[in-house]
């Protein structure tokens, strides 16, 4: 009887130290995010808590992040102060209307400027990427609404297991390129010498193709969006609509584009400031994606941007903002490397660019597979949605550093698929989507080095769980 009371209180007391010991690895512990990209978070916030007004904020994702240039508006529109409060697409937009919302003030313009995609136009919502924005400013979580916050309660252990090894090996993740924290200015923009030319094999992101079926704005995110344009005209504020930037080689059925910003307009009931068409851009003035200009195609985008708000507030002054020379394409990279398994792999050139797009009868009898440095001489640069397709045995595939984007879908089919193995150190120079393990159990595995550069990279935050090192020892 004194073994089972024994047994009972020791198993409720680790009952009970569990929870605890998680809190105090998520709370108590320093911020071990603060370096990288999604670090920025709390300094945008407090940006907009301590600039005065009347102000322009901008309210996005990542591609306002890296489009607006901040001090050009404002010398072109004296009398404001800009805000770039733009962040990153997997957090969803509608966190970032959460956090804005109650710091707007009387004589704000507010531009929303989400990205054209189903996911920015949505009420998507990704907890494990916001814990790493609220780490260390955890009072923020108080802007947020119960669902959110249900949501961030389910992923809480993760993001504390995941912390409590950071700070155990001593080594806070550090973001590698342009994805770290100092890439920000004052005002909150992206601001690289890092982003000087389209770095996109065939200037554009396959993965993304950019869409304008009247469809595509859903509706939890239309009604949250006229809670906020209440909100605002209640503070004394005035919220308007402006297209993204977007990369002209992605585009898909631009005749749809005036029906969906018709049903966009009426759908959240905002008007829309500019022509979309001026936003739509040619791919030199793009980084490394479709909604991401480069340095020179930040000018580009911020012109029109400004064009539009004057156009909005009856300012007939001119613009005369002189368009920089555009910036080169990526060419191809060297292919070094392992060429061995080229006989086991069916290539085309699209855009431009050598890209994998299926297997060969003795590739689909494989269980393990390379993707070729070379194909028939030239370098291999990107996967194919469906590229796989077929390999029902494929248990591990190898992918080497010239393979620069991956697409959506590319291992559907793939059921059988333990490991994508990464060899690459650099995690920004392989661009992919986040559908890349659809159909799949698969992990992803990369150099141990690489680890925390991996989980915390703009393309590959979103598979941080599934992200572990290569050398196969566990991760503490």
């Amino acid at each position: 009887m004194k073994r089972k009371i024994w047994i009972i209180c020791t198993t409720a007391a680790l009952l009970l130290a569990l929870p605890l010991t998680l809190l105090a690895w998520g709370f108590a512990l320093p911020d071990q995010y603060g370096e990288t990209f999604l670090g920025e978070l709390k300094h945008k916030v407090r940006l907009l808590e301590e600039t005065p007004g009347p102000r322009i904020v901008l309210v996005g994702g990542s591609g306002v992040a890296f489009g607006a240039d901040s001090e050009l508006m404002e010398r072109e529109l004296p009398g404001y102060t800009v805000v770039n409060f733009g962040m990153y697409a997997a957090l969803g937009t509608t966190v970032m209307l959460d956090l804005s919302q109650p710091l707007l003030r009387e004589g704000d313009i507010v531009l929303l400027i989400p990205e054209q995609q189903e996911q920015a136009l949505s009420g998507w919502f990704d907890p494990a990427v916001m814990w790493q924005g609220l780490d260390g400013a955890f009072q923020l979580l108080s802007a947020l609404p119960g669902d959110k916050l249900e949501r961030l309660a389910g992923a809480f252990p993760a993001f504390a297991g995941q912390k409590f090894g950071c700070y155990m090996q001593g080594e806070p993740p550090r973001s590698q390129g342009v994805y770290r924290r100092d890439s920000f200015n004052g005002h909150g923009d992206v601001s690289s010498a890092l982003c000087a030319q389209n770095e996109m094999p065939g200037g554009f992101d396959a993965s993304t193709p950019i869409r304008f079926g009247p469809d595509l704005v859903r509706l939890e995110f239309a009604g949250r969006v006229r809670e906020y344009a209440q909100a605002a005209r209640a503070a004394g504020a005035v919220l308007w609509y402006a297209p993204c930037p977007m990369n002209a080689a992605a585009v898909e059925g631009a005749e749809d584009m005036d029906g969906f910003y018709a049903a966009l307009q009426e759908a959240l009931g905002l008007p829309l400031a500019g022509d979309p068409r001026d936003f739509i851009l040619e791919p030199g003035w793009f980084y490394d994606t479709n909604f991401h200009p480069n340095t020179a195609g930040k000018t580009v985008y911020t012109r029109a941007l400004i064009r539009a708000v004057k156009a909005m507030l009856g300012d007939s002054s001119p613009t005369d903002i002189p368009l920089p020379e555009m910036p080169p394409l990526a060419g191809e990279e060297a292919g070094e490397g392992d060429s061995s398994d080229s006989g086991c792999f069916v290539c085309r050139e699209r855009d431009g660019v050598l890209t994998v797009t299926g297997l060969t009868g003795e590739g689909l009898g494989r269980t393990a597979l390379t993707v070729p440095a070379l194909w028939e001489g030239r370098p291999v640069a990107a996967i194919a949605p469906g590229a796989f397709a077929g390999a029902e045995g494929l248990r591990e595939v190898t992918v080497q550093p010239g393979v620069r984007t991956i697409a959506d879908g590319a291992f559907v089919g793939c059921a059988a698929l333990e490991r994508v193995v990464l060899q690459s150190h650099r995690p920004s120079a392989c661009r992919v989507g986040r559908g890349l393990l659809e159909g799949t159990g698969a992990v992803i595995c990369v150099p141990r080095e690489a680890l925390s550069a991996y989980r915390t990279d703009y393309f590959w935050s979103v598979y941080g769980g599934r992200i572990q090192p290569l050398d196969g020892q566990a991760d503490r």
